[in-house]
């Protein structure tokens, strides 16, 4: 039996993990995939928003070409720093339910080689939201050309692709995709993207816009999807918009699936939490944005480090 069993090996479980080194708690992490599995999804060529500084972890410097960390950058940091403190982690085992209750608590896992049990005394999720992307819920959208992550443009070289959004994930995919030969359409419901899309990709945007290299099409819900293309409602009446493929990117909502298994008590659509994020479930907590919902433009790794250090003060603090 560990003290502490952490549920992701994102930036925030790594951070909750270093948490519990440092206080003498013994701890364990459970990844579903590779170590800083969330960052390794991201699109290959994104650029973080925040400054080296905001996603640091346990006092380790993370040494950056530029003014903000690439993509690559903070993959090798995460891995290297989890490395170089020796933290237990077990990727590609995914944790699929939980049992029990403080003191005893019991972790369903999955690996490759079958069903696993591990046991702790407090559990710690931090799944985060990036493997849960919204969905627009409307005919077609199961389709093969139709792609809810984005990870590079290439592919779509000499392509027609309609971009569904209108947030910093639709802008720089949609920048990436014309930058590679890509023909593209960015397809947004409001009257023009959102202005908190990163200050250094609107002005990019705008002109591209203007020049006519990218088409934006506003005020226009998507009502299905073909395989021809996208059925479109705008205040002129309907459209049709012809796309090879369609990528949507209308942000992500928290992976709390593991919360309600477990039936911890929600206040809307988010779980309950105490002010050290622990849930109604004694021994419980939910760190960073698994436990936020919807809302994932308010948690950020800078503040999910914080949620760690509180969650895991409270844990040091009951004694084990």
């Amino acid at each position: 039996m560990v003290d502490v069993l952490v549920v992701g090996a994102g930036p925030v479980g790594l951070a909750a993990a270093l948490e519990a080194k440092r206080l003498g708690l013994a701890h364990l992490v459970l990844e579903r995939g590779a170590v800083a599995e969330t960052v390794y999804r991201f699109p290959r060529q994104m650029v973080f928003f925040s400054e080296s500084k905001h996603l640091e972890i346990g006092g380790h410097p993370l040494v950056a070409h530029g003014p903000k960390p690439t993509r690559l950058e903070a993959l090798l940091y995460y891995q290297k720093v989890a490395e170089r403190e020796g933290l237990r982690i077990l990727p590609y085992t995914e944790a699929v339910g939980i049992e029990g209750g403080e003191g005893d608590y019991r972790i369903l896992a999955r690996d490759r080689k079958g069903e696993k049990v591990f046991a702790a005394r407090y559990v710690v999720l931090a799944t985060g939201y990036f493997g849960n992307p919204n969905r627009l819920g409307v005919p077609g959208e199961g389709l093969p050309h139709v792609l809810h992550r984005y990870e590079e443009a290439f592919p779509f070289f000499g392509q027609k692709v309609a971009v569904v959004g209108g947030s910093n994930s639709a802008v720089e995919a949609a920048l990436d995709l014309y930058r590679a030969g890509a023909r593209v359409t960015l397809v947004h419901r409001g009257k023009w993207v959102r202005p908190s899309v990163k200050y250094w990709l609107l002005p990019d945007f705008e002109n591209r816009v203007k020049e006519g290299s990218i088409l934006a099409v506003m005020e226009a819900r998507v009502r299905a999807i073909t395989p021809e293309g996208l059925l479109l409602e705008r205040p002129s009446g309907e459209a049709f918009l012809e796309a090879d493929f369609v990528l949507v990117q209308i942000g992500y909502r928290a992976e709390d699936h593991l919360l309600k298994a477990a039936q911890v008590a929600y206040e809307g659509e988010r779980p309950l939490l105490s002010p050290e994020f622990e849930t109604s479930r004694p021994g419980l907590f939910a760190i960073g944005s698994c436990a936020f919902g919807p809302d994932t433009r308010s948690v950020f790794i800078e503040n999910g480090r914080e949620h760690a250090r509180l969650a895991l003060a409270a844990i040091a603090r009951r004694g084990y």
